[in-house]
């Protein structure tokens, strides 16, 4: 059954892709109220090549292309049903100096999701993306995403599941989820859950002082490899951001594993604080500055494996289409590397140019950005990407 779901899903998309499908509209009125329903198809084609400066070139040419089918339809006054179904298509060649090294790609669902929502709650099910928290750079809460600060396109693969959200009066709000089907590790994970073994949790955000705060939870069962058998991991985040002139903010997550003879740590905690203000220069420089901890071993918070980090960002809108950022990390004590990016956009209505040039150690840092496989932010280089909404 399961691989006859994944060929129909995989046919299904493709039919998305036919040419020709355009936006379809209709109104109708119900109780003298005008109720809308309508299905749009949009999509996003992008191309990139990074090189990397070693001895001899290492370089990849790769492209992607994501389509959507968009549908809203209004069931009455305060009350809509919509829906996403998106496929991702992606592929790369990988050379070394002039010679062909690899090749690889996919096509594979990117969303599929629906949802009935009110004024006041509204339930998703399906493949979505479920991202929560305050940093931009390091992310403790990065649970269910793959989002890196450095891709502009900010995409990441979704999870399978069902998401529901209550928004109170008073601006506070709670989630609730109930997950499965997401064998592959998600965010910070190094192992992958039971594939169809429910995973719970939820969040609670509520207004303080001039910000928010929030107390997210979550449940899962860990697949241990090989042997298939199972551990009971347990996670807790806290986070809250205010603006008291610059905006400041913290996130904090703490897992905790079941007991094990596997030699797996007990403990992951993250931590981050930051902050973020507007320089009245010019146009307006951005300057965000982060600090992250990460800690892994048997004992909470001492002992184990662990980095510092440091990171700043720096954003200035050179003119009304174009746009200069740099991104440079430092990890201190033993590792004492810094990791440098500088970043050249301009964007149309419909079309987007990147420049990134990098100067980094050969090594990698936890924030997940793989070009197909590939580390290729490692070391020294450059990568140009262009990408074409439609």
């Amino acid at each position: 059954p399961e691989k006859n779901m994944r060929a129909f899903l995989k046919t299904f998309f493709l039919l998305m892709m036919l040419p020709g499908l355009e936006a379809v509209q209709a109104q109708e009125v119900n109780d003298s109220t005008e109720v809308t329903h309508a299905v749009t198809f949009s999509g996003q084609a992008t191309v990139w090549e990074v090189t990397r400066f070693s001895n001899p070139l290492i370089w990849q040419a790769g492209g992607r292309f994501v389509s959507t089918l968009l549908g809203n339809f209004d069931i009455r006054k305060h009350s809509k049903l919509d829906f996403e179904a998106s496929l991702h298509l992606n592929g790369a060649l990988n050379f070394t100096g002039l010679d062909y090294s690899s090749k690889n790609g996919e096509i594979s669902p990117y969303r599929v999701w629906l949802r009935y929502s009110t004024d006041h709650w509204e339930v998703r099910a399906g493949l979505q993306k479920i991202n929560f928290g305050t940093a931009k750079m390091f992310r403790p809460l990065m649970w269910f995403d793959q989002m890196d600060v450095r891709d502009p396109l900010r995409l990441t693969n979704g999870v399978y599941g069902i998401l529901g959200k209550y928004f109170f009066k008073n601006n506070s709000n709670i989630w609730l989820w109930t997950l499965a089907g997401n064998k592959k590790p998600k965010g910070w994970e190094y192992l992958g859950s039971k594939q169809w073994k429910p995973e719970v949790g939820g969040r609670l955000e509520v207004p303080l002082l001039q910000g928010e705060i929030a107390l997210s939870t979550n449940f899962r069962s860990v697949e241990l490899p090989v042997t298939g058998k199972s551990l009971q991991e347990n996670r807790i985040g806290l986070d809250g951001k205010w603006d008291v002139g610059p905006g400041i903010w913290f996130e904090s997550s703490i897992t905790q594993l079941q007991k094990n003879d596997y030699n797996l740590p007990l403990y992951q905690d993250a931590w981050n604080v930051g902050a973020d203000y507007t320089l009245n220069i010019g146009s307006g420089i951005g300057l965000t500055l982060e600090y992250f901890r990460y800690h892994s071993g048997n004992d909470f918070l001492v002992n184990g494996t662990g980095i510092n980090l440091l990171g700043s960002m720096i954003t200035y809108p050179v003119s009304m289409l174009d746009n200069l950022s740099a991104v440079i990390f430092y990890t201190g004590g033993s590792y004492n590397l810094w990791f440098n990016y500088l970043s050249w956009s301009r964007t149309y209505d419909n079309l987007s140019f990147y420049l990134m040039a990098f100067w980094n150690p050969e090594i990698s840092l936890p924030l997940n950005t793989v070009l197909q496989g590939k580390n290729l932010f490692a070391g020294k280089g450059v990568q140009v990407m262009v990408s074409y909404n439609f």
